[in-house]
């Protein structure tokens, strides 16, 4: 099981703040576009990582992409 998320510190806060910002900023102040555009971006990491893991021998990571796919589906 995953622990919870720690706060990030004010530094990151303020990064995290400005980025979003330019992101609303870019998608002309809509912020239902900005957020259809980061789903857009999480599903293309998603699968950018689902093709590095394809990639990885099972012996090189011991296995534990293996594992953490079994418990994703679960």
């Amino acid at each position: 099981m995953t622990e919870p998320a720690k706060a990030p510190d004010d530094e990151t806060r303020l990064e995290i703040d400005k980025a979003a910002d330019a992101l609303i900023a870019a998608s002309d102040g809509d912020a239902r576009s900005a957020v259809i555009a980061l789903l857009i971006a999480n599903k293309l990491q998603e699968h950018e990582l689902h093709l590095t893991r394809l990639a990885v021998s099972s012996g090189y990571s011991r296995q534990r992409h293996m594992k953490q796919a079994l418990e994703d589906a679960s």
